[in-house]
């Protein structure tokens, strides 16, 4: 037999720790690990001596802007950058124009993103008052899980968020029924108008006022809310970029209790604090605010020991221009900043100085959420039937991150340009094909496939 892709000489993260193996792969499969003579021949090899040949990462949370605001980002520049950051597979968030909260809109964005994408994709479906009619066709479309907002007001609020706990409860108990999982923006609104009101009355405009308009204790209430919500109705519920002590602490205590639940957290708040947005302005204004060197401590605590289950980029592009409107009023620049490209190298420098480690990472970055979306053994791990799609990394590689070398169309938002890494992606490799070698991306427009949420009936693993 001769294999369509073989991996030689690595350092093999398999679901029974690094052994030193080779990796064939057949018709987008792993077909077999083992070493020397014992491994067909390749229609291409690669030579990975000195390299560690991870599980592919996935990164459960993406705002590739696409449809709507492709000015900002489309599906083909956002999975490039994908690609360069190591990422094989994304999950991409409904907040588009026109939201994804309709079985129409949710197979046009299908349809557009098969035409651009690099990397496989998966998508969240929205949800609020005004679909719920429409949660289980979305669910039997694939959607890998529900997003919604909390109490959140806009002009698609009735498709994409919950304006009281009622439909709270409605909505938990819909995602519950389906066996899908509910994706919460967790931060009381109310907390929130009540500040940014007073704020602005009082003329502020600085770049800490955005900080001070969304205090700990919104994110903190809403959390709560969520977990009573989750316990009530027994959903998987999946909490969005957590940056709070207080929140860490009320994971923690629902986990305990059994209640299902799942944390992310993001780079932006484990390497960057309130600080950074006096100094780089709206550039830094994220929602939620990035926050205090105890709040940090408290996500880093719980990376390692397993409170926070997973790493989302949170890519959130916009254009330099918006930005800047925010210089003279924060008020008027929009929040998010684009992060998937320094996503990995950031967490590996950090596994170089020993302070989370490499099995810990593989969890954070690709098993957790293939356990999350239901895709888990086909991704998030290397063994034999497992998908052929891995991310080789280099753990010696010391470099500058370069704003001017990304892929995202948000390059000039950059939040970590200049800084020192050690570690990054050498290969990325999607069902066995590279789409990205030594930081070039060679993988086609529309290579990419839709990858729906695996059925609820062929397995269940908890995320750990």
């Amino acid at each position: 037999m001769q294999a369509d892709l073989v991996l030689k000489n690595g350092l093999v993260f398999t679901s029974k720790g690094i052994v030193e193996a080779d990796i064939a792969v057949n018709e987008e499969k792993v077909a077999k690990i083992a070493k020397g003579p014992n491994i067909p021949k390749g229609v291409k090899t690669i030579d990975c001596r000195g390299k560690i040949i991870l599980p592919g990462l996935i990164d459960p949370h993406v705002h590739f802007r696409d449809p709507g605001e492709t000015e900002k980002e489309d599906f083909y520049t956002g999975s490039c950058a994908a690609a360069a950051g190591g990422f094989t597979l994304v999950a991409d968030m409904p907040n588009n124009q026109p939201p994804t909260s309709t079985v129409d809109a949710f197979k046009s964005k299908v349809k557009e993103a098969c035409s651009k994408a690099v990397v496989d994709f998966c998508l969240y479906a929205g949800c609020g008052a005004e679909n719920m009619t429409e949660m289980a066709y979305l669910a039997g479309e694939g959607a890998i899980a529900f997003k919604t907002w909390m109490y959140l007001s806009s002009p698609f609020s009735n498709l994409l968020a919950v304006k009281d706990f009622k439909e709270v409860i409605q909505i938990f108990t819909n995602t519950s029924k389906l066996g899908v999982p509910i994706a919460v923006h967790a931060e009381d609104a109310e907390t929130i108008e009540q500040a940014t009101t007073l704020l602005k009355s009082s003329g502020r405009k600085d770049p800490a006022a955005h900080s001070e308009s969304r205090p700990a204790s919104a994110e903190v209430k809403a959390v709560r809310v969520c977990l009573d919500a989750a316990k009530k109705t027994g959903v998987t519920l999946y909490l969005l970029h957590l940056t709070t002590k207080g929140a860490v602490e009320e994971v923690k205590a629902a986990k305990s209790w059994g209640v299902k639940v799942v944390a992310e957290t993001c780079p932006h708040y484990l390497f960057l604090t309130e600080e950074a947005i006096l100094q780089l302005g709206a550039y830094a204004k994220i929602n939620p605010p990035l926050r205090g060197i105890e709040d940090q401590k408290a996500l880093w605590g719980s990376l390692v020991d397993t409170v926070i289950d997973c790493i989302g980029s949170d890519h959130a592009p916009h254009r330099k221009r918006e930005k800047e409107e925010g210089r003279e009023d924060i008020w008027l620049a929009p929040s998010g900043a684009p992060n998937i490209e320094v996503s990995l190298p950031l967490m590996l420098t950090k596994v170089n100085k020993g302070v989370i480690t490499l099995a810990r990472l593989v969890e954070l970055m690709s098993t957790n959420a293939a356990k999350l979306f239901n895709l888990y053994p086909a991704r998030g791990t290397i063994d034999e039937g497992a998908q052929g799609s891995f991310t080789v990394v280099d753990l010696k590689s010391d470099y500058k991150i370069r704003a001017d070398h990304l892929y995202t169309k948000a390059k000039e938002c950059m939040l970590f340009d200049g800084w020192m890494v050690k570690g990054r992606a050498i290969y990325t490799i999607v069902r066995g094909s590279v789409v990205m070698e030594e930081g070039v991306v060679v993988g086609s427009r529309g290579f990419g496939r839709f990858t729906p949420r695996g059925l609820t009936q062929r397995r269940s693993h908890s995320v750990s």
